[in-house]
């Protein structure tokens, strides 16, 4: 009968039943997934808000391609009510920010309406002088409903 070789014959590692393992640190592919989630997330927020009728055949077409839009941009299948609400919100409050202000923000890749509410406050501490120069801004007595004390 035949006997395995003596570990002495074997070169290291060989026919000892060991598995080399390479361990990588998949951190960077996480983050890139969730960066290019959010550009396909905007990529649909920004075509649902684009849709025109015209482009569908029809009413029903319409309905469905704004549905399945909606649904790629928020989808629901992965977020809870509130992360969907708090999307839908921060978006109308970035709308009726002043232009300048509102670009400015969204500059800042608010994570959050929380996010962007500090924004806007800390951009309110400002000297309004100081800001309407760097961004373009009216004065505050220009800009009606918005006040920068």
């Amino acid at each position: 009968m035949a006997t395995p070789p003596e570990p002495q014959d074997q070169a290291p590692g060989e026919g000892e039943g060991l598995l080399i393992v390479k361990v990588e640190d998949s951190s960077w592919e996480q983050d890139s997934g969730q960066q290019e989630d959010s550009r396909d997330s905007e990529a649909c927020r920004q075509r649902f808000r684009q849709f025109c009728y015209g482009d569908a055949g029809g009413p029903h077409e319409a309905f469905s391609q704004l549905w399945e839009l909606c649904c790629r941009w928020l989808r629901p299948e992965l977020r809870t009510k509130e992360q969907i609400l708090e999307l839908l919100v921060l978006e109308q409050f970035l709308s009726v920010l002043p232009v300048g202000i509102q670009d400015w923000v969204c500059e800042q890749h608010p994570g959050s309406g929380e996010e962007a509410v500090a924004l806007v406050e800390n951009l309110q501490k400002q000297p309004v002088k100081a800001w309407a120069q760097v961004r373009g801004l009216p004065s505050a007595s220009g800009a009606p409903g918005w006040h920068l004390d």
